[in-house]
């Protein structure tokens, strides 16, 4: 299909380089097409020039003057390649854009030692920044088949490190934008991935979007075609009609979820905006909507989860009630007393010492303050063994409480040990 001009076939040293999104470059706030950013999904850092050309649907000309285009415009590069654009301009990648070109994003903000935040985590936070416009299953750390518990696994250890509330009480500056933008991106991919109907449709988006196995050697000549403005990338007529009914679908599936939304029924809405993105995968609207919705919805299930465990406590179903405070620390990784509940329980119903010592560590990190927290990492410490790591938390706890008496006793055991 030709678009009204041309552009002459790519060098073949730019055919066989990689194409990767800009360092900076924000994929989120550029003006694309669907098409468009069905191509750009595609740019992953090792897919080659001449196999995105292949991508099912596209035609190879189309994607070239897209490609070209995002090089002049500093959107994306190819390392170690000078490209000659169709206009005969030399464009080395990552350098400065020509005069008038659209922008990336800026450039990740400069570390600052003056903030509540460590040099160390700060630059994990840019990198994880970076990093937000990946497959969610590679945005979590899991393979694309990966099962539920894993990927439940991988959300709980991100969401202890990202999760705003980490940093309640602390002077973070420009990361508290980022930490929101991080956790709403990772909450996304976890209810995505972690639903079997909204995880089939992001399988299917991404099977659809792969080239086909004999892509990269099938690259055929394209004609030569003057350089003009370029309009926006198109697809073939049964994709486009294909491409329709998901958008039909999608829209559909987000009026229920927000006409949930306004009754109230949190849960309810949250499925149905869940299944809106995983139709229509480059709809900004609905994703920034799912964040405000899934916040809700988490929040109604925290409450009632932890309802459950109380419940289970107090009918002395430990078991039971050790699993539902675990369950609700998906959602409040960062509530010191649900972490310290969980220590106790894990420590004296689950007998798994490693993972109480971690709740109880989460525990006294978000409240050092706390000498009952001190106390039960003390006495974790103590049943593990580790009689030095024991004593100084058993000693904090008594510096903060002088009249703790349990923290006394178990003193008096270590020190008959």
């Amino acid at each position: 299909m030709q678009l009204g001009g041309a552009s002459a076939q790519p060098a073949a040293g730019t055919l066989a380089g990689v194409p990767k999104l800009a360092p900076g470059c924000d994929p989120h706030v550029l003006p694309l097409s669907p098409a468009e950013g069905y191509l750009l999904s595609r740019i992953d850092g090792r897919t080659p020039w001449s196999v995105l050309r292949q991508v099912g649907g596209v035609a190879p000309a189309d994607v070239d003057r897209c490609l070209e285009r995002w090089l002049a415009e500093g959107v994306v590069v190819i390392d170690g390649a000078r490209v000659r654009t169709a206009s005969g301009s030399p464009h080395e990648s990552g350098g400065r854009p020509a005069a008038g070109a659209v922008r990336p994003a800026a450039a990740p903000a400069a570390t600052d030692s003056n903030l509540d935040l460590t040099i160390e985590a700060q630059e994990r936070i840019l990198e994880f920044e970076q990093q937000l416009a990946r497959p969610y299953h590679e945005l979590l750390g899991v393979p694309a088949d990966a099962d539920v518990k894993a990927v439940k696994r991988a959300y709980f250890e991100l969401s202890k490190e990202y999760h705003p509330d980490r940093y309640f009480r602390r002077e973070i500056g420009p990361f508290a934008p980022k930490l929101e933008r991080i956790f709403k991106r990772l909450v996304e991919a976890y209810e995505l991935l972690s639903d079997p109907v909204t995880r089939a449709e992001v399988q299917r988006n991404a099977a659809e979007a792969s080239p086909p196995p004999a892509a990269a050697s099938s690259v055929g000549p394209v004609p030569a075609e003057p350089r003009k403005k370029l309009p926006p990338l198109h697809l073939h007529a049964p994709q486009l009609r294909a491409l329709a009914e998901r958008k039909a679908k999608s829209k559909g599936f987000f009026e229920s979820g927000m006409a949930a939304f306004r009754e109230g029924k949190w849960r309810e809405a949250a499925a149905s905006v869940r299944l809106a993105i995983a139709f229509d995968p480059w709809n900004e609207g609905f994703k920034e909507s799912f964040g405000e919705v899934q916040r809700k919805a988490n929040e109604v299930r925290a409450e009632q989860l932890l309802k459950e465990a109380h419940a289970s406590l107090d009918l002395r179903h430990g078991p039971e009630a050790l699993r539902l405070f675990e369950e609700a620390l998906l959602y409040r990784p960062h509530d010191p007393d649900v972490n310290h509940t969980a220590a106790r329980l894990a420590w004296l119903v689950g007998g798994d010492l490693r993972k109480a010592k971690d709740y109880a560590v989460s525990a006294c990190e978000l409240r050092p303050e706390v000498g009952q927290y001190r106390r039960t990492l003390g006495q974790i410490y103590k049943a593990a063994g580790l009689v030095a790591n024991a004593r100084r938390e058993l000693e904090v706890a008594l510096r903060i409480d002088p009249k703790d008496a349990e923290a006394k006793q178990e003193l008096r055991g270590l020190a008959k040990k």
